[in-house]
């Protein structure tokens, strides 16, 4: 479409306590770079506003006297385009819109022509109209303005058509700005963009077999637990009133005891063993006195060291929501609740797909695979790629396909160029060759994998850098959210730490993965990365961590 553009980047920005709004980083960008961005295709750009450093091109003006509001923001910019005619569309936005994008303007302007509006405006997520984010007709909005007050409410005509646009909230407080930062980073654009992938498959296991991955339903209790009145503490299981008598052996946990007949006996009973027929309570070591005709009598009132059945959980009370991740613990609470199977998703398994097959590529792999579950992958035990020699079947058949096809006259280039196009072909397909004769595709040995460019299970392919390091960092930025969308997770907050040297190793303008170390006091110290190549950097490294352009916005640990 053919427009020009106002872009106001003033005002005091109160509730950021007066901080430089349009000048404030958004993944690596100025708001008003943003905004720039939006209405690249714009014929004339104004920003109203302060001197900023702008790209040549863009005509600067200010309202008289500054700070004078959006409405006077506006009657300036609009001047500084001189004249336009009726019919121009104009793009009136604010600097402060961190996800605004030309899609955004393009669909306004289209709603503004289909419905011969004066003036098309965006409402966000919330359902809030936003007065600067729009596309006028010029005489429209120098109407407007004509008749307008100091709100840019007063300025709206009635015939103004509303535009529901995802994803256009603007930036008013500090919190706001914060969670634009993150939503912009790469681990907020891949949350958004794994958002709507499919999920896995739900599956009933042994809480052992589901170990890392996900509860697709919510885990309760098949028994109580405990599942009978135990000890809490070393000491004596009694009945009736003191002085005790001890009587019988020790009771150990694992065994059933004899009971306890008569009153004013006890026995020494250990910690998780059951409580005797008879007792009434355990009464711990530590509160117990010997007389010395060897009975015992307590040195407290009232005290109770047993935990009762069903103190900790009932049958059928909740112990863990979906979505929740299977750890040890939660694998020790279902055996101890009493529940065989339980419904999970996952785990999530990755195994290394690679174009070279070599010793050195093998090596690679296996060292890719021991660092992966930091990134909640379980590395997977196979090997889809695996160098090895065909069994003597398949090297006979080969050779006879080779021998079938014509090679007279050929040169060294056609051959290669055959072999790729045999490697390319499917699996168990047929090819013609020059003069139109088919050719026999020979099926692939046991462990080659036929077609590279999807995996052979028909999973998911994650594409990560060739160098280790690179490697190691996409893995560890894109498995977590990766594994998250596709098992069902339960969001988790960000780890966000204090690196001390962060302004030293953040890069300008593009995001820094680096290794990390404690320095005490929950704070850490960042490492420069020398080599991709190698991972001598991370040698000594407690964890890996996400840098934002300048250090402008929290610092996340990705493992």
């Amino acid at each position: 479409m053919d427009f020009d553009a106002v872009i106001l980047a003033g005002g005091q920005a109160r509730r950021m306590g007066g901080a430089d709004k349009p000048a404030s980083l958004v993944g690596g960008r100025r708001l008003v770079d943003v905004a720039l961005a939006a209405v690249a295709d714009a014929d004339r750009i104004v920003v109203v506003g302060p001197q900023r450093d702008l790209p040549a091109d863009i005509r600067t003006t200010r309202e008289d006297p500054p700070f004078a509001g959006p409405v006077a923001a506006l009657r300036a910019g609009l001047a500084a385009l001189d004249d336009l005619p009726d019919d121009r569309a104009v793009a009136v936005l604010a600097a402060d819109l961190p996800f605004l994008t030309a899609a955004h303007l393009v669909a306004l302007a289209r709603a503004r022509s289909a419905a011969q509006a004066p003036v098309a405006l965006a409402v966000d997520d919330e359902g809030r109209r936003q007065y600067l984010v729009g596309v006028w007709r010029a005489d429209a909005l120098r109407q407007a303005l004509a008749a307008a007050g100091e709100s840019m409410r007063s300025m709206i005509p009635d015939e103004a058509v509303e535009l529901p646009l995802p994803g256009i909230a603007d930036v008013d407080t500090p919190a706001d700005l914060e969670a634009a930062r993150r939503l912009a980073g790469p681990a907020g654009t891949l949350t958004t963009a794994l958002a709507g992938m499919g999920i896995a498959s739900v599956r009933t296991a042994p809480p052992a077999d589901a170990l890392g991955g996900v509860l697709a339903e919510p885990l309760r209790a098949a028994l109580p637990f405990p599942a009978f009145d135990t000890a809490a503490m070393d000491g004596f299981a009694v009945r009736g009133e003191p002085p005790w008598h001890l009587v019988g052996t020790p009771i150990r946990a694992g065994h059933r005891p004899g009971a306890l007949v008569a009153d004013g006996t006890a026995a020494v009973i250990a910690t998780g063993a059951p409580l005797p027929d008879g007792a009434d309570r355990v009464v711990r070591v530590e509160e117990v006195a010997k007389l010395p005709d060897g009975s015992v009598t307590p040195t407290s009132q009232g005290r109770d060291d047993t935990r009762r059945q069903g103190d900790s959980w009932t049958t059928g009370d909740l112990l863990a929501e979906a979505g929740t991740t299977v750890d040890a613990a939660l694998v020790g609470t279902a055996h101890a609740a009493g529940v065989a199977r339980i419904s999970v998703r996952g785990p999530l398994r990755g195994a290394a797909h690679l174009r070279r097959r070599g010793r050195r590529d093998r090596r690679r792999r296996h060292r890719r695979h021991r660092l992966t579950p930091g990134a909640g992958v379980v590395g997977a035990h196979r090997h889809p790629c695996r160098d090895r020699r065909a069994p003597a079947r398949y090297r006979r058949r080969r050779a006879r396909c080779r021998r079938a096809r014509p090679h007279a006259g050929r040169t060294r280039r056609h051959h290669r160029r055959d072999r790729a196009r045999h490697r390319r072909s499917p699996a168990g397909g047929t090819r013609r060759g020059r003069r139109g004769h088919p050719r026999r595709r020979a099926p692939d040995p046991p462990g080659r994998l036929a077609d590279r460019r999807r995996p052979p299970d028909g999973g998911t392919l994650l594409g990560l850098g060739g160098n280790p390091v690179a490697a190691l960092a996409g893995a560890a930025l894109c498995a977590p959210p990766l594994r998250d969308a596709l098992l069902a997770a339960a969001p988790a907050p960000a780890d966000e730490i204090a690196v001390d040297n962060a302004a030293e190793l953040a890069h300008p303008t593009l995001w820094r993965v680096v290794p990390i170390r404690p320095q005490g006091a929950g704070r850490w110290l960042g490492a420069a990365v020398t080599s991709t190549a190698e991972p001598g950097s991370l040698i000594g490294a407690r964890g890996i961590a996400l840098l934002a352009p300048q250090a402008g916005g929290p610092v996340r640990r990705l493992i």
